[in-house]
């Protein structure tokens, strides 16, 4: 019975030993068990920032993607405006040439215009001296026909004698 008793003792012994071994056991398993669930719950949570940091990710890869397509437009549009500048900085200066053969070819008819009216007082006067001297021509005709037949007639008086 000494066998027994000290079986009995050893299994008493050993069924303590298993059972704070297993007490053991369940409290790292509950320790465990809290340390995944803090552990899920964390992941959670930093699944969770990922997700909002992905969408801000999104947001702002979104954002710059519509700025780089303003500063594209924006560039486009100075590009167009500075080729609309130069267009007009070439007709201002070929409207400035245009003005200036404008004021030559003006300068030229005025004095196309003095010239022609010179030359018509000019032409005015010849024609008044051609009629002055026509009158004078026909003057000098009739006096010359009135003196040549006074001649004629003395002459034929003189023949005549």
């Amino acid at each position: 019975m000494d066998k027994i008793k000290e079986k009995l003792e050893k299994l008493r012994i050993e069924s303590d030993a298993n059972l704070a071994r297993a007490e053991k056991a369940d409290s790292e398993v509950k320790t465990l068990k809290d340390e995944l669930a803090k552990r899920e719950t964390d992941v959670h949570n930093l699944q969770n920032k990922v997700a909002l940091l992905q969408m801000d990710l999104d947001r702002a890869e979104k954002r710059a993607d519509d700025n780089k397509v303003k500063k594209a437009e924006s560039d486009k549009d100075d590009s167009v405006k500075e080729a609309l500048e130069r267009k007009i900085q070439m007709l201002e200066k070929h409207m400035d040439d245009k003005e200036t053969e404008r004021r030559d070819a003006v300068d030229r008819a005025r004095a196309l215009e003095l010239s022609a009216e010179t030359h018509e007082r000019k032409a005015k006067q010849l024609d008044a001296e051609k009629l002055d001297i026509e009158h004078r021509l026909e003057e000098m005709t009739k006096k010359y026909e009135t003196v040549k037949a006074e001649l004629d007639q003395t002459l034929k008086d003189l023949e005549g004698l």
